[in-house]
């Protein structure tokens, strides 16, 4: 290091002759932190920077919660030989609180929000070591279907490597895209999705929508348009129930009429027979 000259001709402490900006000084790395501590500290910086690696190589397409998993096991293990007491060393007072930025414990937390937002404990087994039967079923039913687009479109191609006639790509691969979702749909339903079984279906979705222009209809297509008809016909329905009505109450108010009058006739009658008895 260079000896900066001072005014007065005295010369610097002697520790700042071993300041760098590589590391701290002995005498601060003493006091600051235990050795057995700093080696804990370490173990953890080295599984941070293996997990970040490993995040940022899946984060397109997304495959953080699988791909990943033994370097998370890493990192949680790492962090709790800190939080740990070793002996009569605190190391998770040491490194954990000891300041104002807390900068190991942010990270910890910013790594682990990670892996809460992506939600990987849904799609993995209780132990949290590899997929769970629900995702493995999901990742054979996405590989048939990818398969299955890969080979028609190979078969078929155009000067733009897309497939010539689509139609044929739909056609065979219909069911296996329809199985697929479905079976999406249920993990939905049971809330067993997690980010990569999302990112995975949503790029499989594009495929097969926008890329091939296929579609699926819809298994509630029959129940819709026997609803739509009836609500098309309620009014006419009505209208003819409305007038049959009214008609049926005009026969009622007319027919005591008729009845009068019937009965009217017949008294005549009667008074004339009585008349023509006495004459």
């Amino acid at each position: 290091s260079r000896r900066r000259g001072g005014g007065g001709g005295g010369s610097a402490p002697s520790w700042r002759l071993s300041w760098s900006l590589a590391s701290a000084p002995p005498l601060l790395e003493e006091l600051a932190v235990d050795e057995s501590c700093r080696e804990l500290l370490r173990d953890f910086a080295n599984s941070c920077a293996s997990l970040v690696d490993c995040a940022l190589k899946n984060a397109r397409p997304v495959r953080l919660c699988e791909d990943c998993i033994p370097q998370f096991h890493n990192f949680w293990g790492n962090f709790d030989n800190i939080s740990k007491s070793s002996g009569n060393i605190s190391c998770s007072t040491q490194l954990l609180r000891s300041d104002r930025l807390q900068l190991v414990l942010k990270l910890y937390r910013f790594l682990q929000e990670i892996w809460s937002k992506s939600n990987c404990d849904a799609c993995l087994n209780e132990s949290k070591t590899e997929l769970s039967a629900d995702s493995l079923i999901f990742k054979k039913m996405l590989n048939n279907s990818l398969n299955c687009f890969e080979q028609y479109s190979s078969d078929h191609p155009n000067h733009n490597g897309q497939p010539s006639n689509l139609s044929i790509l739909c056609t065979n691969c219909k069911e296996s895209y329809k199985n697929l979702t479905a079976w999406y749909n249920k993990m939905q339903k049971n809330q067993n999705l997690c980010i990569d079984i999302e990112d995975a279906m949503n790029l499989t979705r594009q495929l097969w929508s926008k890329t091939y222009n296929c579609t699926v209809p819809c298994s509630d297509t029959i129940p819709v348009i026997a609803v739509s008809v009836f609500l098309l016909f309620l009014p006419v329905i009505f209208y003819l129930s409305s007038f049959l009505h009214s008609e049926q109450k005009k026969w009622k108010l007319i027919q005591p009429k008729r009845l009068k009058t019937y009965s009217s006739v017949l008294n005549i009658q009667d008074q004339s027979s009585c008349s023509s008895a006495i004459t």
